[in-house]
């Protein structure tokens, strides 16, 4: 992430001369790269290092029994994740402003809002739907989470990892749905032992939000729980 973040900075004199649309585009392709991207690839090398496959670490079976519970639990938990997490996420709005916070929303949301050209879009999609919650899910619910379980406190495992998933995302407003989005998907990696589980419930939750800023972006501007 301080690499992307540097990145950009270096860059900053040849991005002054692009459109607010391309800066905005070629700072979410660097994001995306210099942290899902770079997660996917530590995993690897974590995985080599060990001698374990990806089958081995996540329980990714290709059981069609396994396979297909996985893909009903994972949809059944997001179904039930998205009206949830959108009422918490309604809930600290109100805080914020009873503290006098001015609510702001994620950066992906403003970005979809300011309607991109469709090749950008396509990009958009992509990284929020499929690349964030694949890389997500296998660093903190794959790695993070049984890491420090295994010290002997699965309970604080549990909130660690999800307090620092929903602070990766920046946002105040989003904090306490996505702090509970990940504590179902937790949840849901030690109920199926198979990380296929949570990321189908991510890919779904992301999906459903990425759907509903593009075609209620009036209604949606306010919503918090936001891929």
């Amino acid at each position: 992430m301080f690499a992307g973040m540097a990145l950009l900075a270096g860059l900053g004199s040849i991005l002054l001369g692009l459109d607010k649309p391309a800066r905005d585009f070629v700072g979410f392709v660097v994001g995306a790269a210099f942290f899902q991207g770079a997660a996917l690839v530590c995993i690897w090398v974590f995985l080599r290092r060990h001698e374990m496959t990806w089958s081995e670490a996540f329980g990714l079976s290709r059981a069609p029994a396994s396979l297909r519970r996985a893909l009903i639990e994972g949809g059944l938990a997001a179904l039930v994740t998205l009206p949830a997490a959108f009422l918490l996420g309604k809930i600290a709005e109100l805080l914020l402003a009873r503290l006098g916070v001015a609510a702001q929303l994620q950066v992906a949301v403003r970005l979809l809002q300011d309607r991109p050209p469709p090749e950008q879009m396509v990009v958009y999609g992509l990284g929020a739907v499929l690349l964030a919650p694949v890389a997500e899910e296998m660093l903190f619910r794959g790695i993070l989470y049984p890491t420090l379980k295994q010290s002997g406190h699965p309970l604080l495992a549990l909130l660690v990892t999800s307090l620092l998933f929903a602070a990766t995302h920046l946002n105040l407003m989003a904090f306490v749905p996505l702090t509970f989005l990940a504590i179902v998907l937790t949840w849901l990696y030690e109920r199926t032992a198979n990380l296929t589980a949570p990321i189908v419930a991510h890919v779904l939750f992301n999906a459903v939000n990425f759907a509903l800023i593009l075609l209620q972006p009036s209604w949606i501007a306010a919503r918090p729980g936001s891929p």
